[in-house]
């Protein structure tokens, strides 16, 4: 199966591909894209996301036997999932299934909040699991 979704988020372009297993969502302005999903997030949660919602999405991600990437202009920025296995990501954000790549998070103008990149990762990979059907 694959999908293509292209989207916006508060003006700022998201393209999510899927192919198979595999979910790559890429965008120009991450730092952009992370600052509106932080306040999403914070909305429907009461409080901003933290290290408990980005396990969750991971978790619920390697439950289904997908592997999600997020992708800016620097590289790859994040990874969730089934095919992610971190001692690093269990230390720094509370779980094997995630890893941060530390080069794309830092070349996508600045550091990137992680937790706001997990949950993008989630919802856009729902989103292209429901378009898939």
């Amino acid at each position: 199966m694959t999908a293509d979704l292209r989207l916006e988020v508060d003006g700022v372009p998201v393209r999510v591909e899927a192919a198979g297993s595999q979910i790559a969502v890429r965008s120009p302005d991450v730092r952009r894209l992370f600052a509106a999903v932080r306040v999403a997030g914070g909305a429907a949660t009461q409080g901003p996301p933290g290290r408990a919602e980005l396990a969750r999405v991971a978790d619920t991600l390697a439950g289904h036997g997908l592997t999600a990437r997020l992708e800016g202009p620097a590289g790859r920025v994040l990874s969730l999932g089934a095919d992610v296995d971190s001692a690093a990501g269990s230390a720094l954000l509370g779980t094997r299934r995630a890893r941060l790549h530390a080069t794309g998070a830092l070349g996508s103008t600045g550091p990137v909040p992680v937790v706001a990149a997990a949950l993008l990762i989630g919802a856009l990979a729902v989103l292209a699991g429901r378009r898939r059907r």
